[in-house]
């Protein structure tokens, strides 16, 4: 099957086509011609038998004595028809000739030589013989040779066949050169083409014909102007995205040895800040360090300072006079704020190094609340406290930790909340933990600044209300060493939600 597919496939040029065609053609059309006219000749050349049969008949039956000599079957008469026959047969196109009565038996009969009646080579015919009056008087049986028929279509044939030659031969001619006219242009074509597809797309054909071909030819030079032009345009596209890249390659190189320049700073950079904070690290521990010594070795004369106040103030050695009470106040109330900063510094040194010993027990907040309460709240503000807690709600936390917790959240209610103002507390249970909130009515803050008011050192409004900006702070990491979360919520104007969760107690678990 592969083998006649590719037979099928080679390459037939279009004159050889034309040359088949042709000869197809006219072969079909010589047979078509040949079978017309050598029928004719045929049935013309049976006519003229039948006419020439039909006169033979005609002459033996205006024969004057005929009608007696088929009726009387004598030996005499017998003889006579015999000798009419004999003569019948010597004309050249006769073969045989038969006389039969009318009831079919043969009379007379001469041949020339021994034929039979169904040889191909001979023509019957048959004719009744009637007398004037109708009467049938018998047959005859003519033989009449086809030979010149023969002859004459064997000439016909040699004629058409010689006719046909020379038809193919002119055709031929007129078909080469009707091929040449033809096939010319479209060799052009072809060869355009090929070249157009190595990539010579300047070519233009020179045919003018004014047919399909010359339509095609116009096509082909306005598809190869067409090609070139896209060509070119695409051309100077590339050249120009060439040039294009080219510049973007030397800005990439640029900004390549810009980020390289750079890196090298950003490294230079980084090894200064890491110096810094390597600086800023020593100088925090070395701060630190000075405030837990100068905290701890300012705390004891504080604390006989505050000792000497208050045992002076007590009056237990004897009254004191009514102008001075005012400066040992002021004496007692700087020492009690000194002694807190202190304390708060301490608590901040012992929290940076880890050493901020917590004693976890279970503390029932409804007996401790309302002493912290009392502990903080202002006596010269009006400032309503309302709080909710569970009568039967303990936590698991360290007693002194947790008085630093509520101490230094309730004092900055009271200290942001204004005159007239609400302070709200409340703890409820949540799962494995207990949630406080202690909600005031004060100034509020800023929400940008949720996260930074947990920061050593910071203020919201840089000091205005006092204080060292260590509380919160602290709170915060108090909160988190019993394993809670501290978070605030507020809005300007509207006061503060500050919430924490620490560990909640049960009875039945046992604590490490």
């Amino acid at each position: 099957m592969s083998q006649l597919k590719g037979f099928f496939r080679f390459r037939i040029s279009l004159t050889m086509k034309f040359l088949v065609a042709m000869i197809l053609l006219v072969f079909i059309t010589s047979a078509a011609f040949s079978y017309y006219f050598i029928g004719r000749e045929i049935a013309l050349i049976r006519n003229q038998l039948d006419s020439y049969g039909n006169s033979l008949a005609n002459a033996l039956l205006f024969h004057p004595s005929l009608e007696s000599l088929l009726k009387n079957e004598s030996d005499s008469h017998l003889v006579s028809l015999k000798e009419i026959v004999e003569r019948m047969v010597k004309e050249e196109e006769v073969v045989f000739f038969t006389v039969l009565n009318s009831h079919g038996d043969r009379l007379a009969y001469a041949s020339k030589t021994s034929v039979s009646p169904e040889d191909p080579s001979i023509y019957p015919f048959t004719k009744t013989l009637k007398n004037p009056r109708g009467e049938i008087l018998g047959k005859i049986h003519i033989g009449l040779s086809l030979k010149k028929l023969e002859e004459h279509l064997s000439q016909l044939k040699g004629d058409m066949l010689l006719v046909t030659l020379g038809v193919i031969g002119v055709g031929f001619l007129l078909t080469l050169i009707a091929a040449r006219i033809l096939v010319k242009p479209i060799d052009k074509l072809v060869s355009a083409t090929e070249r157009v597809a190595k990539g010579e797309l300047a070519q233009t054909v020179d045919i003018r014909s004014r047919d399909e071909i010359g339509d095609l030819a116009k096509s082909f030079n306005a598809m190869t102007l067409q090609l070139k032009e896209s060509r070119d345009h695409l051309e100077r596209k590339v050249e120009e995205r060439t040039r294009q890249l080219a510049e973007n390659l030397e800005e990439l190189r640029q900004a390549r040895s810009v980020t390289l320049k750079m890196l090298e700073d950003l490294q230079l950079a980084k090894k200064e800040l890491e110096k810094a904070n390597l600086e800023l690290k020593e100088m925090d521990e070395t701060r630190m360090k000075f405030i837990g010594i100068a905290s701890h070795e300012l705390k004891t004369p504080l604390t006989a300072i505050k000792a000497n106040i208050d045992f002076i103030l007590s009056e237990k050695e004897g009254k004191l006079p009514d102008y001075l009470k005012p400066y040992l106040q002021t004496i007692q109330r700087n020492t009690n704020r000194i002694q807190k900063t202190m304390d708060l510094m301490l608590d901040l040194s012992r929290i940076r190094s880890g050493s901020l010993p917590l004693h976890p027990e279970p503390i029932l907040l409804s007996e401790v609340i309302v002493g912290y309460i009392n502990e903080v709240k202002p006596v010269d503000k009006k400032i309503s406290v309302e709080f909710h807690i569970p009568s039967e709600l303990s936590v698991y936390a360290d007693r002194n930790r947790l008085h630093d917790i509520f101490i230094n959240l309730l004092s900055n209610a009271f200290k942001f909340t204004p005159e007239g103002g609400k302070i709200f507390i409340q703890a409820s249970p949540k799962e494995d933990h207990v949630l406080h909130e202690i909600r005031d009515t004060g100034i509020g803050i800023p929400e940008d600044k949720f996260q930074k008011i947990f920061e050593e050192f910071y203020q919201v409004e840089s000091g205005k209300h006092g204080g060292t900006g260590l509380g919160l702070a602290i709170t915060k990491r108090i909160v988190e060493e019993h394993g809670g979360h501290i978070w605030v919520e507020s809005r300007l104007g509207k006061g503060s939600s500050f919430y924490f969760t620490l560990p909640i107690f049960k009875e039945r678990e046992s604590h490490v």
